[in-house]
């Protein structure tokens, strides 16, 4: 069931549009994913979503109420901001309590909810507390407990934890999920943390430069990008990019992608009435970092590349290896590291690439082909 709906939202600062456009719709009980560089327009997004910012075009329905032109108070919207807007001079309890007590909620009832919270949380301790004598871990935990507190329609969280160490934020990214799930209400989450995103997202929406780029689960935005952007921006290391000259085999009945020196690579057949429509000689080539693998010797075959190693990055339990071809791009390859498996740069290489893993873009629209 939809819950959260998005139509055409579009906002400007003076000359420059931040949000061109937006559509989207959240499902009840989901938790939504902003995801995008920084500038692209997920907090504005957020901002004109619980009103403290106004749209200049477009609406937004939440539960089936138009809330464009309300005020924040009006709209029952729950939000977590990256700097966590806790008022420094108040304890834990005091900014747990404050939006309830504008509210109007009874003192046993706000009394019963700051309880259930922290005791969720594990902030009981730190109720009594002032602010700046918390740390940035307990006062992110104490702006989940204010919006744990609150019985809101939808939740915001702008960046929470960008502010805390990498050890924080795994335990903060699960309490983050614990409030959701308690909730069980939209939630949109804005990061430009791919990790986060991928790990805590049931969908992810892809925003730069006010444009949204592409909707879909984690697989969907990996496997099938949308454009030359989403390849490029998703993944560590992301899809390897490089222009690429069309040519039939005629024997066999395939296209082939050229690039580099003397490089090529069949195309499966299925691609062959896509390209057929596309109708051009050019097409960006994408190919994940995981369609290699790595060739004991060169052997015969119209999927296989020989390069040299550029650099290597160890990872826990993988290995990111930068490789050239001969007079040709670099290309970013993932293997799993294993006991016999040793890189060092200069070395030559043969690599096997699994072409059903290709993705294919217009050079000139950066769409993908479909």
């Amino acid at each position: 069931m939809t819950f959260l709906e998005i139509h055409h939202l579009t906002k400007t600062y003076g000359q420059n549009a931040v949000l061109r456009d937006i559509t989207l719709s959240v499902a009840e009980g989901e938790f939504f994913v902003l995801l995008g560089p920084s500038g692209g327009g997920k907090s504005t997004l957020l901002r004109v979503l619980c009103g403290i910012e106004k749209a200049d075009a477009g609406h937004i329905i939440l539960n089936g109420r138009d809330i464009t032109n309300l005020t924040p108070r009006e709209r029952n919207i729950g939000m977590v901001f990256q700097d966590y807007g806790l008022y420094p001079h108040m304890n834990a309890w005091e900014n747990i309590a404050y939006g309830l007590e504008a509210r109007g909620m009874p003192k046993n009832m706000i009394d019963q909810r700051i309880k259930i919270a922290a005791e969720k949380l594990g902030i009981t301790p730190l109720l009594q507390r002032v602010v700046v004598d918390l740390s940035g871990g307990e006062q992110q935990r104490v702006a989940l407990a204010r919006a744990l507190a609150k019985d809101a329609d939808l939740y915001l969280f702008d960046e929470p934890l960008s502010n805390l160490d990498p050890k924080l934020r795994v335990q903060a990214r699960r309490d983050i999920l614990m409030v959701h799930r308690e909730k069980r209400k939209p939630s949109l989450y804005v990061t430009h943390d791919q990790t986060e995103a991928l790990a805590s997202g049931d969908r992810i929406a892809i925003i730069a430069h006010g444009h949204l780029q592409q909707i879909g689960a984690a697989r969907d935005l990996i496997q099938h990008p949308a454009n030359t952007f989403v390849a490029g921006f998703i993944g560590a290391p992301s899809m390897n990019l490089v222009l690429s000259t069309l040519t039939f085999d005629s024997v066999h009945d395939v296209y082939a992608a050229r690039f580099g020196q003397n490089a090529a690579l069949s195309l499966p057949a299925r691609w062959n009435a896509v390209l057929r429509a596309h109708n051009k000689d050019k097409v960006v080539l994408g190919i994940p970092p995981t369609a290699f693998t790595l060739m004991n010797s060169a052997s015969a075959g119209d999927t296989l590349l020989e390069a040299e190693i550029e650099n290597e990055d160890a990872l826990v339990g993988e290995v990111i290896v930068v490789f050239k071809l001969a007079a040709g791009p670099s290309f970013a390859a993932l293997f799993q590291i294993l006991d016999d498996t040793t890189f060092a740069i200069g070395d030559r290489i043969h690599l096997q690439v699994d072409t059903e893993q290709l993705c294919l873009f217009d050079p000139d629209t950066e769409q993908a082909l479909s």
